[in-house]
């Protein structure tokens, strides 16, 4: 099927009411223009109809996307997310959906495969060294002459490749400076959006084909992280040429033998990082700033409820902070199920070969319930037993996580009272679930921070 094909099958109205309905409805992300999916869903049909019309015409405009900065820490400058309009961002998502479809080959996998991949080489004794190169702000710095070649491999129809130009240069702007007078992007792709990843990918796709096709090395990329495996003699060779084609595409390797870069090569014998996990004598664990940082979360929850617990009136109110600390503490630990998806932070280090910073996490969490006298006042779970029940291949018997996706009402009615704070007994179970989605999404959303920053 050709991308016009694709293109429009994308942008009939019935797929755009699903996208609505399956991604963007129970979203809390609300765009420079402030309009919610609620407020939205008023004049979807007219909305719809304008979205369809205006992409198939080749007329179709976006608004500048709402900038929203994430942490990285205290040593390097916040990622800077853009966060579009409710109709951008349905139009977005009808584009991706495109994308993966014109270029199956460019979606990507999840990090776990990787690592699994390289957990199994390394076990193998087949290499001996390795080579390691970060990008230096990799999103930014695609070249749009360069995507655009990438794209028209397999797009010809102008009105395509004109909505993914237009997606592409919009601004990202300060909430309360506006769109006005913003100057349009001239390099790089903005973060955030739904077609940010698959757009990385098309361009990166020749270079990782090359890669891949090379004999006796394991190559490995996310995103901005890439990782070889190779036979004695091969890694300073490698790094320099790999560091060289990366540069013609218009990228930024971070340059090797500078303090601090985390571009480098060396025999197996010595540590290195990759996508979280830390490699030493052949064994994956996880990195530490990763541990620090997901237990920082664990001692943020314990202090928030300290917080509102001062501020509490009645007895009912002090029980309602105790409850909902006590669910952030377990969905922190355990992680969940959610849209077909296994979420947390266990379970996205459910390749280590080495279980002691598990046990460390769980005493951490056993002295801060100490420190906020909360041990004998809430039921915590632990991050070891999460570990050995995120290796059940089958979702469906997970007892220790919690699916939301298969949740009976009755419990979803009870969390959604939790953390709205409200009287939902007179709801239909329709609106519960509409609503209760949009609380899991909010918390989902912090699972996903703890993950934040990890290459």
């Amino acid at each position: 099927m050709t991308a016009a094909r694709h293109f429009a099958d994308a942008f009939r109205p019935s797929n755009l009411t699903a996208v609505f309905d399956n991604k963007i409805r129970d979203s809390g992300a609300i765009g420079i223009d402030r309009i919610t999916p609620h407020l939205f869903q008023k004049n979807l049909k007219s909305e719809l109809s304008l979205i369809k019309r205006r992409a198939i015409s080749g007329t179709y405009k976006f608004t500048a996307y709402k900038q929203k900065l994430i942490s990285k820490g205290a040593d390097s400058p916040p990622r800077a997310l853009s966060i579009p309009t409710v109709r951008d961002r349905i139009t977005l998502r009808a584009l991706a959906e495109m994308l993966a479809k014109v270029f199956p080959d460019a979606v990507s996998e999840i990090p776990q495969t990787k690592i699994d991949r390289i957990s199994g080489a390394l076990q193998s004794g087949a290499y001996s060294e390795f080579v390691k190169i970060d990008l230096h702000k990799f999103y930014p710095s695609i070249p749009h002459d360069k995507l655009r070649v990438a794209l028209r491999s397999r797009i010809r129809k102008p009105e395509i490749l004109a909505l993914i130009e237009k997606a592409v240069v919009t601004p990202t702007v300060p909430d309360k400076k506006g769109g006005r007078g913003a100057k349009s992007n001239s390099r790089g792709v903005p973060q955030g959006l739904a077609i940010s990843n698959i757009l990385a990918e098309i361009l990166l796709l020749g270079f990782d084909k090359r890669m891949a096709a090379m004999p006796d090395v394991v190559y490995e990329r996310y995103i901005d992280d890439v990782l070889i495996l190779c036979k004695p003699g091969q890694a300073s060779i490698l790094l320099k040429k790999i560091c060289n084609d990366l540069e013609r595409i218009g990228l930024q390797p971070h340059p090797p033998g500078v303090d601090g870069s985390k571009t480098r090569c060396g025999g197996l014998t010595e540590e290195f990082d990759f996508l979280g996990y830390h490699c030493k004598n052949l064994r994956l664990s996880i990195r530490k700033q990763s541990v620090h940082k997901f237990e920082s979360s664990l001692a943020g929850i314990c202090t928030a409820y300290r917080h509102k617990l001062v501020t509490t009136k009645s007895v009912s109110e002090a029980k309602r902070a105790l409850d909902l600390c006590e669910w952030r503490l377990n969905l922190r630990m355990t992680g969940c199920i959610f849209e077909n998806r296994r979420l947390g932070w266990v379970f996205y280090f459910s390749q280590i070969t080495d279980t002691s910073q598990l046990r460390a996490v769980d005493n951490t969490l056993q002295q801060l319930l100490k420190r906020f006298s909360l041990t004998s006042k809430i039921k915590v779970k632990r991050a070891l037993k999460t570990f050995y029940e995120s290796q059940r291949s089958m979702k469906e018997q997970h007892r220790y996580i919690p699916n939301f996706d298969s949740m009976p009402t009755a419990e979803k009615r009870r969390i959604l009272a939790l953390l709205s704070n409200r009287d939902i007994s007179m709801l239909s179970d329709a609106r519960v679930d509409e609503l209760f989605k949009m609380h899991i999404s909010e918390a989902v959303r912090e699972l996903e921070e703890d993950l934040a920053a990890l290459s």
